[in-house]
């Protein structure tokens, strides 16, 4: 792919293969953002005004979005990076008590900080399905799901092990027995296709941070189907309500509107929203970066990624060492590597690897750990070269 001139921060590594932990920001992103800030110094025409910004930012990145998830507007918002909009969903559908919600235990922590707290607060049984050698097999999620389960919540692809989670069997499970699945996709939208209405989840959450290129923005993209719009119920802001005449600007000045008045909230994925003026510099950016994702297409991307992550295994296994998954491991961007040796001495190897300029992640949990590589659209075979190369060569020297 030819897209290196957009990312100019790949001149400080020999090769950076760690966008599971931060991607790239595009200096499409960079326009984006500048053009908009140059905007508000200027102070020009609707600058203060929520109906024009609308129309010129949020239905901009809202339709960006639409293409990546081939989804409608309507069901699109956009959050505060991942745990942000997973709470502000959980916080709008109310459990009954005793109920369950089922995830994942080896979750990145926000999310296991975050459903600890959810299932105290509404008196939830907290079940979490075990791995087996730092995989998931859908047998065991069936075998934790009842007639009781409110949720399964959990990512669609794994952090440690890049393991893709078989979305379409998982929501047919949860389905039968009248659960939500509800995913935190932020190692997923960017990098690999998904799309919700196919898959049948009821709501994708995703920072962009990573895969959507936008790192410590704090942007993020959320769907909701139309079953969980119409069951949410979220506290109400002034901007997630509908405006009582159609656009807020010819609303201010009425002379007979109360305050206090009731009013109806929208009827799309934006009921969700944080209910005060929107944060369009967050919107601006991410749209500049899910512009150069769209324009090359999320297929051509996924074939990509998960080719260039396929020679790493290919290589690994055949040098006879091990990977998260094993065998089991396909079709991921994500790959982790077991070296075989102490975490100790690995942890000697990976900070060898880096004072090499070349970025990778040492990732672990509940006793399973290893190197963690994750090429994206701007890495090259020559990427994986090189750092295949320095692994040998550092392990040989042991």
């Amino acid at each position: 792919m030819n897209v290196k001139h957009l990312f100019p921060g790949l001149r400080n590594f020999r090769a950076y293969l760690n966008t599971a932990s931060a991607g790239f920001l595009p200096l499409t992103a960079l326009k984006r953002s500048m053009d908009f800030l140059s905007y508000l110094t200027d102070f020009r025409e609707g600058v203060d005004s929520v109906d024009f910004l609308d129309k010129e930012i949020m239905e901009n990145v809202l339709d960006e979005g639409k293409r990546l998830l081939r989804t409608k507007r309507e069901n699109l918002t956009l959050t505060i990076q991942t745990t942000e909009g997973l709470r502000r969903l959980l916080l709008s559908i109310e459990p009954k008590k005793s109920m369950n919600i089922i995830s994942f235990d080896m979750e990145f922590p926000s999310l296991s900080c975050l459903l600890k707290s959810y299932a105290q607060r509404y008196n939830l049984e907290l079940r979490v399905i075990k791995n087996r050698n730092g995989w998931y097999y859908l047998e065991d999620m069936e075998k934790l799901v009842d007639d009781n389960t409110f949720a399964i919540i959990g990512s669609s692809v794994q952090w440690i092990s890049g393991q893709r989670m078989n979305l379409r069997e998982l929501s047919r499970i949860a389905h039968e027995h009248g659960a939500w699945v509800i995913v935190d996709a932020v190692q997923h939208l960017g990098n690999l296709t998904l799309y919700p209405e196919k898959e049948g989840v009821d709501a994708v959450i995703a920072g962009g941070e990573k895969w959507l290129l936008n790192p410590s923005v704090g942007s993020g993209l959320m769907y909701i189907s139309n079953a969980l719009i119409e069951e949410a119920s979220p506290i109400a802001g002034l901007l997630n309500m509908k405006s009582p005449v159609g656009e807020w600007s010819s609303w201010w000045g009425m002379p007979e509107k109360d305050p206090w008045g009731n009013f109806d909230f929208r009827n799309d994925a934006r009921k969700l929203d944080f209910g005060g003026g929107p944060p369009y510099l967050l919107a601006t950016t991410l749209w500049g970066a899910l512009e150069v994702i769209n324009e090359i297409g999320i297929e051509k991307i996924e074939r990509h990624n998960t080719n260039l992550a396929g020679r790493i295994k290919d290589e690994i296994l055949a040098l006879g060492l091990e990977i998260i998954g094993g065998e089991d491991w396909e079709k991921s961007a994500i790959i982790t590597i077991k070296t075989g040796l102490s975490y100790e001495k690995e942890e000697e190897i990976y900070k060898r690897i880096l004072a090499e300029g070349i970025k990778v992640s040492h990732r672990g949990a509940l006793g399973h750990y290893g190197i963690r590589v994750s090429p994206h659209l701007y890495n090259e075979m020559k990427d994986i070269e090189i750092f295949l190369e320095f692994l040998v060569n550092s392990l040989s020297r042991l």
